[in-house]
């Protein structure tokens, strides 16, 4: 059970989203944004993969989340979007046996959780996947973690333009991109917590997403569950072991899942966490017509994206967004 009542979970006005970013996700978007050809193929993603066919497709197969329709799943969204202050996106529920959750539409983002996350999951739990999902919205992850899914077929596709030269160059650009697409879990993690107010929930949910059952659900404990991050860690005692660690990472879209916690878990002792909490936090700041901030600079090297307004480095397209810069 959670510690923390719905309607006395603290609130973050004006809460940024740098606020939310992990060390690891911070140095994975930087190796990224240097790779050169990023923002072709930005370009050429939006060219090709329109996200309207995805949407239609979302919309004629699963349920939409109202204050009509799933009210309580609507009350989680609306929770989660006050406490991170942000607007709310469109939420359905996929039918669909394995516990998941993710968003999509660069441009209009919606989030899609499905009927096996929603049986296993305690009202809590919902809350926190419910925000992780927000938490990559806010961050201005979504054009990137569309493109993570669809990169080998787009290259594939590029590869076929140019003789495969376009297909070989890219393959740095795809290293790098999953890369930062694992490390940007750490960061909507951090999310997750932050509406939640409990470390005991986000743990007990990644608990469930590793070997969560209805048959065993309620006989689970996420202490001992803890304990295999430090099993975990102590594998790190010779160099072949930390290669074996290295080739697991590498072949999957996520952290893996006891890291997560661990992560998460040392977070939720920081000072960085319980200053949020006590209202220590950045605001994102106000930018006027013209582009600049409050006080009129232009923030030196960093580009104001007239579409959402977060400032980043590509002079061409916005690297969060994917809106193109005039």
């Amino acid at each position: 059970m959670s510690t923390v009542q719905p309607g006395a979970r603290k609130r973050f006005p004006g809460l940024d989203a740098s606020a939310l970013q992990h060390p690891y996700d911070r140095a994975a978007l930087n190796a990224l944004q240097k790779v050169p050809g990023l923002d072709i193929i930005i370009r050429k993603f939006i060219e090709l993969l329109p996200e309207r066919v995805a949407y239609i497709q979302n919309v004629a197969q699963s349920v939409k989340v109202t204050s009509t329709q799933c009210p309580n799943l609507y009350a989680s969204l609306q929770e989660a979007c006050t406490i991170l202050d942000m607007p709310e996106p469109e939420l359905y529920v996929l039918n669909y046996p394995v516990p998941n959750a993710w968003t999509s539409g660069h441009d209009h983002p919606y989030i899609v959780v499905t009927t096996g996350l929603l049986d296993l999951m305690n009202e809590d739990e919902i809350l926190a996947v419910i925000a992780h999902e927000l938490g990559h919205i806010k961050s201005g992850h979504v054009l990137y973690k569309t493109m993570a899914r669809g990169i080998s077929f787009l290259l594939q596709l590029i590869g076929n333009m140019t003789l495969g030269i376009g297909q070989l160059v890219g393959r740095t650009l795809e290293a790098a991109l999953l890369e930062w697409d694992r490390k940007s879990e750490f960061s909507a993690d951090r999310a997750a917590l932050l509406v939640v107010q409990d470390p005991q929930i986000t743990l007990s949910l990644m608990m469930k997403f590793a070997g969560g059952t209805l048959f065993q659900r309620d006989q689970m404990n996420a202490q001992e569950f803890l304990k295999q991050a430090d099993l975990y860690e102590e594998v790190d005692a010779n160099m072949l072991d930390r290669m074996y660690k290295l080739l697991m990472v590498t072949s999957v879209s996520h952290p893996l899942i006891i890291v997560r916690a661990k992560e998460l878990m040392n977070w939720s002792e920081s000072t960085t966490y319980k200053g949020i909490l006590d209202g220590f936090y950045p605001r994102t700041p106000v930018f006027g017509a013209n582009g600049s901030g409050p006080d009129g600079a232009t923030g030196g090297v960093l580009i104001h994206c007239p579409h959402c307004g977060r400032e980043q480095t590509n002079r061409r397209f916005c690297s969060l967004c994917g809106g193109e810069i005039s």
